[in-house]
């Protein structure tokens, strides 16, 4: 009798301390659970911050225009920065110099988006409503439509034109040819700059041009100097 007493007791305490146990393994696991759920929550934060901060960032390889379908002009930047001026200063300088494009020229006509600064270079990402925007504001030559449009402004597309397949420079291709196609777009520029379209190129001027993809020209004096410029016609579809 008394060793199933003994026996009924050391049963009970071996129940309650596997209870015991039971909760405190809960306990554990809800704390542990806790503690991913935090480390989950900081890791999130920290990545928003990254992106939206962009400390890690790409540096361009170079300045960089984007000409999309819906007319805007997208440039991104990238210059030398002297240090005989403060960042805060370039920064309030393009700030005011928008300001005052957009008091006379209509609200958005130009828009800073970012400028960032990497040890001595300057990139700075700014939106045109449109090519004309960009040409004012900049004093770059800039004209975007149709060919057929194009010829009613003036433009004569007299220069040495070449076929691009897949982001390749072909054969030498006569204005003719090119001019009779009046629905295609084309892009006219006088400026040094990879130039990037809303589509497919299909001819290009040979002069001081280089394919980098299907969708982007890089334009380039062969002697590097970038005061030198010339009309540079961009025919995509």
């Amino acid at each position: 009798m008394e060793n199933k007493k003994k026996h009924s007791a050391k049963a009970a305490q071996n129940a309650r301390e596997n209870k015991i146990k039971a909760r405190n393994q809960k306990i554990v696991q809800h704390r542990i659970a806790i503690l991913i759920a935090v480390i989950i929550l900081v890791i999130a934060a920290i990545v928003a911050v990254v992106k939206f901060s962009g400390w890690f960032d790409k540096i361009p390889d170079q300045s960089t225009l984007t000409i999309s379908d819906d007319g805007k002009v997208i440039c991104e930047e990238l210059t030398d920065f002297a240090e005989d001026y403060s960042r805060s200063e370039l920064k309030t300088y393009m700030k005011e110099e928008i300001k005052e494009y957009n008091d006379t020229n209509g609200k958005d006509s130009v828009k800073l988006d970012k400028i960032k600064f990497y040890s001595d270079l300057a990139n700075a990402k700014t939106t045109y409503a449109s090519a004309e925007d960009y040409s004012k504001f900049t004093g770059y030559g800039l004209y975007t439509g149709t060919i057929k449009s194009a010829v009613k402004q003036g433009f004569d597309f007299s220069d040495a034109f070449v076929s691009v397949t897949d982001g390749e420079k072909g054969t030498s291709v006569d204005t003719l040819d090119i001019t009779s196609q009046k629905k295609l777009k084309v892009a006219i520029i006088k400026e040094n700059i990879n130039v990037t379209v809303d589509g497919t190129i299909l001819y290009v001027s040979d002069a001081c041009t280089t394919m980098v993809d299907k969708s982007t020209v890089s334009i380039e004096q062969p002697d590097g100097n970038e005061d030198a410029t010339q009309l540079t016609y961009i025919i995509y579809k």
